[in-house]
């Protein structure tokens, strides 16, 4: 059995590889609940295109394996007005006016994040992620949870009910939806609703369309931006504490693993104000296990980090003000120039995506090869988008937009003011080393009327020591003299006096 990563632009899809190697004529099951409907209309197509048969089935994993984990029932809590800013009736409000624009009588939300979002709670059910298992329906009157109750205190469960939402069992969701009137029109995310559910109504009822709280949840208001910024810089400085430990342990002759490395980012992390968790586990791969871009260390899989060499580090949190998600690549010694070359490619790219203005409207598969060019320049490329939108306190990858050179619903979305997406050029050799450098751009108005350009909102040095001077050229260098001088700014505040003395030294300015 071979593991294949799905959406990576040098691997076949799943569908794909079953048309070419399934014999015609053959009957392709699956369980539809673990499908979107968007997903199961567009894989029926393609499965007919090739002489195959759809059919849905029950999980076949509950005959086999009887001591299946329950659910969990881990706490819903209240995300608290400070952060959230909106409240659930004004968004909810806003929803019911949507509906009545499309004449439908009940929007089924099935989303996780869209959930947690519009109803201003958060769990921790999905690791990582501030989310719980749930599904909710409402109508032009009054709004119903289903969710474990168990998960809810009582007065949680009271808020809510002043808010006109209901509670009822999670499990009762299917019978309740087989239950509804099938004259109702029902608004639906055809990417969002699994197709077990679709399949209960008949088609005519269903009005597919866009989810309007994804927009609402992409698009941060300044009140939401101003709580990012102090988020990105709590994590500035954590990682100041993190690589200023690398450095004193290697200095000493102590070789920690990759894998400790990610412990001291997250407990780091872990003495700012505000911090929840990691919002994805950290990547953290020395040498050959930088160019596997999926990396993950743990205690038994883990390489000794010593003075040598390049370290990728990919790493983020979870702050009640902000999710984060940067990656850095430092030289642990002097280096060839051909890694340097690389890196200085990788370098300009990243620059030139935060540099640009462009008009409002504008695509992720538009901007996508501004971070490429140098690379393609050297006849090098990378196999991954080169960004994804990210949530505020929520999933660190969130639709609808992002960089990439697909045409997807992240390659066709528009850059809308306010959407916070990653910048993340790389480059990756496999046997000897990875190189990626991220960070999160802020769409903002421009000066120009009816263009955009983007803030960079995370903030932490970029490793000087591997860039091809010869090559950088004059614009660059200010880039990254202001960027750093900025990154001084909001991170020296949250610093000890030690940590400010390394923080400087990283910030110093380039001379060409």
């Amino acid at each position: 059995m071979q593991l294949h990563k799905l959406l990576v632009q040098t691997q076949a899809e799943y569908v794909d590889w079953i048309c070419a190697n399934i014999k015609s004529g053959s009957i392709v099951a699956c369980d539809f609940a673990c499908f979107s409907f968007g997903q199961i209309q567009s894989f029926d197509k393609l499965l007919t295109a090739a002489g195959l048969h759809l059919k849905n089935t029950n999980c076949l994993l509950d005959a086999i394996w009887p001591n299946r984990p329950s659910l969990p029932i881990h706490p819903i809590w209240n995300y608290d007005i400070k952060y959230a800013i909106v409240s659930r009736e004004s968004k909810l409000e806003k929803i019911r006016t949507w509906m009545k624009n499309l004449k439908a009588d009940v929007y089924l939300v099935t989303a996780l994040d869209e959930i947690a979002y519009l109803l201003n709670l958060r769990g921790s059910d999905v690791e990582c992620n501030p989310l719980f298992v749930s599904f909710f329906k409402m109508d032009l009157h009054s709004a119903t949870l289903y969710v474990q109750k168990a998960k809810l205190n009582s007065g949680l469960i009271q808020e809510l009910k002043s808010c006109n939402i209901e509670i009822e069992a999670y499990q009762e969701f299917y019978k309740v939806v087989a239950d509804m009137d099938k004259n109702s029109k029902i608004a639906v995310d055809p990417t969002t609703l699994n197709a077990k559910l679709a399949l209960l109504f008949p088609q005519n009822s269903l009005l597919t369309t866009v989810s309007p709280v994804m927009n609402m949840k992409a698009v941060k208001s300044d009140k939401e931006v101003a709580h990012i910024r102090v988020a990105m810089a709590k994590d500035g400085a954590a990682l100041v504490k993190a690589f200023l430990w690398l450095e004193q342990q290697l200095a000493q002759g102590v070789h920690p693993t990759e894998h400790e490395m990610s412990e001291k980012l997250a407990s780091s992390r872990a003495e700012m104000p505000d911090y929840i968790g990691e919002s994805f586990h950290a990547i953290v791969g020395f040498k050959s296990n930088g160019a596997i871009i999926h990396y993950r260390p743990d205690q038994t899989n883990s390489s000794k980090i010593k003075a040598e060499g390049v370290l990728l580090v990919d790493s983020g949190g979870q702050y009640l003000d902000g999710t984060t998600d940067i990656t850095r690549t430092i030289a642990l010694s002097e280096q060839n120039i051909e890694i340097k070359k690389q890196y200085t490619a990788v370098l300009k790219g990243h620059i030139d995506l935060c540099k640009l203005v462009f008009p409002k409207g504008t695509k992720g598969i538009q901007m996508d090869i501004l971070a490429r060019r140098h690379l393609w320049a050297l006849g090098l490329n990378y196999g991954h988008g080169t960004g994804h939108g990210v949530g505020y306190f929520m999933n660190v990858h969130e639709p609808p937009q992002g960089f990439v050179s697909a045409w997807n619903q992240r390659g066709m979305a528009e850059f809308l003011p306010g959407m916070l997406t990653s910048n993340e050029p790389g480059f990756y050799e496999t046997g000897s080393h990875g190189i990626r450098i991220e960070t999160l751009l802020l769409v903002q108005e421009n000066e120009v009327k009816d263009f955009c350009s983007f803030e960079n909102m995370s903030v932490f040095p970029i490793d000087k020591n591997l860039i091809d001077l010869k090559s950088f050229g004059l614009d660059y260098r200010d880039w990254l003299n202001n960027y750093h001088q900025y990154c001084l700014k909001q991170i020296s505040p949250w610093c000890s006096e030690e940590e400010k003395k390394w923080l400087e030294s990283k910030c110093t300015p380039i001379e060409l």
